[in-house]
C-alpha cells in the first residue's frame, strides 16, 4: 500500500526590523530598502498604495501600532483632493514666519508692561519654556503614543502622529500646522489666566510660545540637518533612537530633561 506523501508547511519567520544608524542625517540606501521590505510584512499588504492612505489604516485594529512603528522612506498621501492634501502639509519655514513675530511681540510687551523687575520677568519667561517642555513630553508620551484599537481613534492617531512614525522623512508633515498650533496656544493662554496672577500670564505665555517655536524648529532639524556634535547632535541621536529602536521611550524632543526626571530614557542612549 503506497504511503501518502507528507505535507510540509513552511512558515516564513517574521523578519526583524533592521536597526537604523543613529549617526548621520540620512539612512544609507541599503538600509532604506531593508526598512521598506520589513515594513511590508503582514498587514501592510492590505494597503492599496494607489489610493490615499489615511482612511485605510483604521482597519488594522490591534496590528496598527506594530505596523506604524516600522518606518519607510518617502512621503504619503492622505486625500484624493489636492486642495485637502495641501492643507495637511506645512513647510518648516511657516513656523518661524508666523510664530517668530508673535514671540517677539509678547516678549517686548512682557518687559514693557511688567510691574516687577525685568530679571523677574525673565524668570517667568524661563518658567514658561519649562512648562512647554513638560507639555511637549506629556502630549508626546500620553496622547501621541496612545494605543488605539478602533477605526476612528486609529485614523485620528495616524493623522496627528502615526504618519510621522511611519514616514519619518516626510518633510511636509513634520511641523505643526498653524491652526492646531493656534488652538493649543489659545488653550494654554486660557489655562494660565485661570491659574496664575494677571501680571505673570504674559511672561509665562511668552515662554511657552518660545518653547513651542524652538521645539518645532529643532524637530525639523533633527530629521533633516547635519547634526553630529554638541547638544543638538545628542538630541538627534536620542530622537532617531525613538523612531528606529525605542518608540516606547525618549519622548522629549527639544530637551531630555523630563526623560531623565521621569526615567523614560533607555539604557545606552546618551544623556
Amino acid at each position: 500500500m503506497t504511503a501518502l506523501p507528507s505535507l510540509v508547511v513552511k512558515v516564513k519567520a517574521r523578519p526583524q526590523l533592521p536597526r537604523a544608524p543613529i549617526e548621520g542625517t540620512q539612512l544609507p540606501r541599503a538600509r532604506l530598502r531593508a526598512l521598506t521590505c520589513a515594513s511590508r510584512v503582514g498587514r501592510q499588504l492590505d494597503i492599496d498604495t494607489q489610493k490615499p492612505i489615511l482612511f485605510q489604516v483604521g482597519h488594522f485594529g490591534p496590528s496598527y501600532l506594530s505596523w506604524v512603528h516600522r518606518p519607510v522612506p518617502g512621503p504619503s498621501r492622505f486625500f484624493h483632493s489636492s486642495v485637502l492634501e495641501s492643507l495637511t502639509r506645512t513647510p518648516w519655514w511657516v513656523v518661524p514666519l508666523l510664530w517668530g513675530p508673535a514671540v517677539a511681540i509678547c516678549f517686548l510687551r512682557s518687559l514693557l508692561a511688567a510691574s516687577q523687575h525685568w530679571a523677574t520677568t525673565l524668570l517667568f519667561i524661563a518658567a514658561g519654556v519649562l512648562q512647554w517642555q513638560l507639555l511637549e513630553y506629556c502630549i508626546h508620551r500620553h496622547i501621541f503614543h496612545a494605543q488605539p484599537v478602533r477605526y476612528w481613534p486609529i485614523t485620528f492617531h495616524f493623522a496627528f502622529h502615526g504618519c510621522h512614525h511611519k514616514f519619518p522623512t516626510d518633510r511636509g508633515r513634520l511641523v505643526f500646522p498653524p491652526l492646531p498650533a493656534a488652538l493649543i496656544a489659545a488653550g494654554i493662554h486660557a489655562g494660565l489666566r485661570a491659574a496664575v496672577p494677571q501680571g505673570v500670564v504674559l511672561p509665562m505665555f511668552t515662554g511657552v510660545l518660545l518653547g513651542y517655536l524652538s521645539y518645532d524648529c529643532i524637530h525639523y532639524a533633527l530629521h533633516h540637518a547635519h547634526l553630529k556634535e554638541g547638544w543638538l547632535g545628542k538630541l538627534k541621536r536620542r530622537h532617531l533612537d525613538h523612531h528606529f529602536r525605542h518608540p516606547e521611550a525618549t519622548f522629549g524632543i527639544s530637551s531630555a530633561v523630563f526623560d531623565v526626571l521621569l526615567h523614560s530614557m533607555p539604557r545606552g542612549v546618551a544623556k
